[in-house]
């Protein structure tokens, strides 16, 4: 095994010649560091005998991927396995698809710069809907075949992760198994079976039946979706011996959990360029909108102390300036106080900064005058997510607008200058002005800093249409139809000023996200329909093309807006039912039932 960025690897004459090919591709385009790969702390492994390689593939731009502290965590993992090869690819911008196609060159690795279809192994991270039709781009650029059921034998196997797969239905016509819960737990062993089968003979069909018996492993072509006057009915195994269900894999103790602390450090700048430490996985509030609740529980905890060691080891190897400290609700940490004040300590001659991307309000946040001083002022975000006390109670989102006034004070008060406040709008049977709610708590933040310095304060209101996600009590609500949020977004726009901003996301992308999140296989043909028609970025706004989503539905028999504003019935067969977490069905359709939402 070889670190990049210490010496160079001894490459053999076809690695040669590919290489000087692609030099000059990625000399011609616009940001080479995107693939040039040999940052300081990757690694490069000769392939060969005896050995299992896997790509992951982040279906987004490098700045993206690279910020993903997951994959981060499987490329280290595995590097660290002397019988794995585990290298990079990220979905390539549009000058380097241009040249790929112009010189008739395959998508490659970063490391080895080895073809997508040269892997025994492909492993996407499939963390937002919108990205879809980048893996079936990105599949098709490194020379493999789209469809499952098409590949030949000696075509890798391609396995997806990520909060996605919690419903892998839409994507099931291309991924050949789903990884459903925590990677870390079950990648080595999924690995080890993909070289026993390969170094016994087994065929593709017996691989994939020995992975679906690793628990967290869903293999899609080993079961048939059912319906009845086209309504998805059901999911039945087409074997005997396969499982009705596919439990969830999770890591059950963050102090044990693996961590990488010679981390790669990108040769451009990334969206996060910092050391991100995750400090608790799971979240103790239960917000009856959120996915990411959902599908973490239970809470698990890492201590103060093995934080700062990783932070010191960390900052060792990588030099990093700033540590983010990572969880779905940082505020409930129950060592925060502590850990900031070790952390400021620990780094108090470097002058590395301490930043806690998304807080929850909290009394605990002006009670804990050690991390309010500690952390960089230059921005701080609160989670708010309704401007409803109301609205905020019955989506058990329990925020006291006192306590949130508290905060921004205490915030202003120890030289804060701006804050940034998310929510979402549009939620089922809600007759309330939302937009005047919003922008009134806004504008009354800003006037709580005059009472310091410097007149109002900047306030940056983030606010996003709400999509209804499977695994949470709202998966039973469709979207809100695009007239109404139009008219949200028009009426915050309209009060929108130089010291209070707002920001609304892209409707017909939210759009899009609802119809694709909640879909079954049918949803397959859509992606695959769109994607043959040009779509890919869909997240991007440059790319994003709604009208060739529009028509890939209507090829399908399906129209997109009704897919996002589909209700379910409490009583029907959800396409991701198979999929079980440690949230029964039942507790979700309780929580749903109390919110008094109609369906």
């Amino acid at each position: 095994m070889e670190v990049c960025g210490i010496g160079p690897a001894l490459p053999d004459w076809k690695w040669i010649t590919m290489k000087n090919k692609i030099d000059e591709i990625i000399d011609r385009v616009q940001k080479p560091g995107r693939y040039i790969g040999c940052e300081t702390n990757s690694v490069r492994k000769k392939h060969g005998s005896g050995k299992i390689s896997m790509v992951l593939a982040y279906p987004d731009m490098y700045e993206i991927g690279m910020s993903y502290l997951g994959l981060k965590i499987l490329y280290h993992l595995l590097n660290e396995k002397e019988d794995v090869v585990c290298e990079r690819v990220f979905a390539p911008w549009a000058d380097m698809e241009k040249e790929l196609a112009d010189n008739e060159v395959k998508l490659f690795s970063l490391e080895n710069r080895k073809s997508l279809d040269e892997f025994d192994v492909i492993g996407f991270s499939l963390c937002y809907e919108l990205t879809y039709t980048n893996v079936l781009n990105m599949l098709h650029l490194g020379g493999v075949t789209l469809l499952a059921d098409e590949r030949r034998e000696d075509e890798p196997i391609v396995i997806a992760g990520g909060a996605c797969s919690y419903n892998p239905e839409p994507m099931s016509s291309f991924f050949d198994a789903f990884v459903i819960g925590d990677g870390e737990e079950v990648i080595v062993t999924l690995l080890d079976v993909c070289k026993k089968s390969k170094e016994t003979g087994c065929t593709r069909k017996e691989t994939l039946k020995k992975l679906s018996k690793i628990k967290g492993v869903y293999v899609p072509s080993l079961y048939r979706a059912v319906y009845e006057k086209d309504k998805f009915h059901c999911l039945e195994p087409v074997e005997k011996d396969v499982p009705n269900e596919v439990q969830r894999v999770a890591v059950k103790d963050m102090e044990k959990a693996y961590y990488p602390v010679k981390q790669i450090v990108p040769l451009v700048k990334i969206v996060h360029d910092r050391i991100a430490v995750e400090i608790m996985r799971g979240c103790p509030n239960k917000c009856r909108f959120c996915q990411a609740s959902s599908i973490n529980r239970p809470v698990r905890v890492r201590s103060a102390g093995k934080i700062r060691t990783i932070c010191r080891e960390t900052y060792k190897n990588t030099g990093y300036e700033n540590i983010a400290l990572l969880s779905l609700s940082s505020i409930n940490y129950p060592y925060l106080g502590k850990l900031v004040k070790g952390l400021s300590e620990d780094f108090k001659k470097e002058r590395v900064g301490i930043s806690i991307p998304s807080l929850r309000v909290d009394e605990a946040f002006y009670k804990l005058p050690e991390m309010i001083s500690a952390i960089k002022k230059s921005g701080l975000t609160f989670a708010v997510e309704s401007a409803d006390e109301e609205t905020r109670a019955v989506l058990d989102k329990n925020i006291d607008n006192n306590v949130l006034c508290r905060s921004a004070q205490e915030a202003f008060k120890h030289g804060w200058r701006r804050l940034k406040l998310y929510f979402m709008v549009g939620f089922p049977d809600l007759k309330k002005d939302e937009t005047r709610g919003i922008m009134d708590l806004a504008f009354q933040l800003s006037g709580l800093k005059k009472g310091f310095s410097g007149g109002a304060a900047e306030i940056k209101v983030n606010v996003n249409a709400f999509v209804p996600k499977p695994h949470t009590p709202l998966q039973w609500v469709g979207m809100r139809d695009k007239e109404h949020l139009i008219e949200i977004r028009r009426g915050l726009m309209s009060r929108s000023t130089k010291k209070v901003k707002t920001e609304f996301s892209n409707i017909e992308q939210s759009l899009l996200e609802g119809g694709l999140a909640r879909g079954d296989r049918r949803i397959a043909g859509v992606i695959l329909e769109a994607w043959e028609n040009g779509a890919k970025m869909d997240s991007w706004n440059d790319y994003f093309d709604i009208n060739i989503w529009r028509k890939a539905f209507k090829r399908n028999g399906m129209d997109l807006d009704e897919c996002a504003g589909r209700s379910f019935d409490t009583e029907d067969v959800l396409p991701w039912d198979h999929v079980q977490t440690d949230v029964k069905k039942e507790w979700l359709k309780r929580e749903f039932l109390e919110t008094g939402f109609n369906v």
